[in-house]
């Protein structure tokens, strides 16, 4: 089965290389500078060589995908890196990337949204963190939208929250949750790749009772939405949070409706 993994991708890469003297110790906020190494062939290729040269120690990334990967054919695996907009994250991307491509692996490349700016600490600290919070969630919603644009395409799809922004790591192991998407990554205390249970809140009694009437209909409106409410109040409420049903409980549009993730759910007990 072909398999796409979505990897959060951070600067350890980078990090592991300053410690080995292949750069020299400068601060990742130092855009400039990173942006000249960036720009730079030859600082490319070094940083490669030396990804090349020790996978798994050299990246963290690496060190959970290479494992998850290992004895699997490389033609029917493709990678999505996302990162941060930043010259440090962008060179250790590029250099994972055609580390992967020459090791026989197929990269997808969509139009990018980070979910963080560098340009942003240059704003108003309230405006900066205001569009922080709308990067983020775009970044989700692009997220959702490629994991099921896969699945559609007959992929497993993976998500690889080891490294990057703190935020990123929650977003992409929230998206894994949401698209039901195995997730992994290192644990630390084991010192190996783990993937994360199901998180899945599973409806029972009268919760179940509802979303098989709503599988029937997958739409009620009106009168039998009022009738439902009235019978399913807390089950509603309950059900909506947790994505498996949707509502519009506006008065002259009261409309209620089972979600793709509650018609799968029906499906699996079926």
């Amino acid at each position: 089965m072909k398999e796409f993994h979505i990897i959060s991708t951070g600067n350890s890469l980078l990090t592991n290389a300053q410690k080995a003297g292949v750069f020299p110790e400068r601060k990742t906020s130092e855009e400039d500078y990173w942006r000249s190494l960036l720009e730079n062939p030859q600082e490319i290729n070094s940083l490669v060589e030396f990804l090349k040269s020790a996978p798994y120690k050299h990246s963290a990334e690496m060190n959970t995908f290479l494992r998850i990967t290992q004895g699997k054919p490389k033609e029917l695996i493709e990678v999505y890196l996302f990162g941060t907009k930043t010259a440090s994250n962008e060179l250790c991307r590029v250099a994972i990337e055609k580390f992967l491509k020459d090791s026989g692996y197929a990269i997808y490349t969509p139009y990018e949204i980070s979910g963080y700016f560098w340009e942003a600490k240059y704003y108003d600290p309230s405006y900066a963190l205001d569009r922080f919070k709308l990067g983020i969630s775009e970044l989700v919603d692009r997220l959702i939208y490629i994991a099921k644009k896969k699945q559609k395409e007959n992929y497993k799809v993976f998500f690889n929250p080891t490294g990057g922004l703190k935020a990123h790591v929650i977003a992409t192991a929230l998206v894994g949750i949401i698209t039901d998407c195995e997730i992994y990554y290192m644990n630390e205390e084991f010192h190996e790749v783990v993937f994360l249970p199901k998180l899945f809140y599973i409806p029972k009694g009268k919760e179940l009772e509802l979303l098989k009437k709503l599988s029937s209909k997958r739409v009620v409106r009106y009168e039998e939405y009022e009738i439902l409410e009235k019978e399913y109040s807390e089950e509603i409420e309950r059900l909506e949070i947790y994505g498996l049903i949707g509502r519009l409980p506006d008065e002259f549009q009261k409309t209620l409706w089972i979600t793709n993730k509650g018609l799968l759910f029906i499906h699996e007990q079926s």
